[in-house]
């Protein structure tokens, strides 16, 4: 279980890591306007510069959405791996209740036999 919540940790660090990336490229989209006066090469240059971080905008949140379901299936089998824990539990629990209350019938059925030895010893010295 521990394994499973440090792989939890890791995925959302590694979450936060693609969002991180995506408002740093995002800001660079938005702080590169093209400026008036400019030829057209630069123009097309800038414009494939813009694909270019739309495109890495696009794979981060690719990688985000992935990982996305990865936390998902590993929470859902967290979930899984501590229900089986609790049904464990529950059932060692009525298993030592069962044992306790088998030990005490044993215990009591050896007094009984006792004390009808006594009684049957008692008998028979009064006759």
């Amino acid at each position: 279980m521990s394994d499973m919540i440090d792989t939890l940790q890791q995925l959302q660090q590694l979450r936060q890591r693609y969002q991180r990336n995506i408002n740093a490229l995002n800001a660079l989209t938005l702080s590169e306007e093209a400026f008036p006066g400019v030829s057209a090469l630069q123009m097309a240059n800038h414009a494939g510069y813009q694909r270019h971080i739309q495109r890495l905008i696009d794979w981060q949140k690719q990688e985000q959405a992935l990982a996305d379901i990865e936390v998902g299936n590993l929470q859902t089998q967290m979930q899984q791996q501590a229900r089986r824990e609790k049904i464990v539990a529950v059932v060692l629990e009525q298993q030592q209740e069962e044992y306790q209350r088998e030990q005490g019938r044993l215990a009591q059925k050896n007094t009984d036999a006792l004390a009808t030895q006594c009684w049957q010893r008692q008998q028979a010295g009064d006759i």
